[in-house]
């Protein structure tokens, strides 16, 4: 028959601040990689919206100097009757 006092209970393991500290630094690196990836996407999609907006820039412009351009042969058209 098992004394008490010498009875060893296993339900409990306790880690070691080596074995918690491994754990954090796994933890942390699971996470930065993540971050990593979703900062990259983000830049992806930065970058996208950079470039409609240019396009949409460029059409802006393009489509202002053509109202411009009616404007002038309106008011030349007009000036003329």
């Amino acid at each position: 028959m098992n004394n008490l006092d010498e009875t060893v209970d296993d339900r409990f393991v306790f880690f070691s601040q080596e074995e918690l500290l491994r754990q954090q630094c796994l933890l942390l690196e699971n996470e930065l990689a993540v971050m990593g990836e979703e900062l990259t996407a983000s830049r992806e999609k930065i970058a996208t919206l950079v470039l409609m907006w240019t396009e949409l820039k460029d059409e802006l412009r393009h489509t202002e100097a053509e109202l411009n351009q009616a404007r002038y042969r309106l008011q030349i058209g007009s000036a003329q009757h």
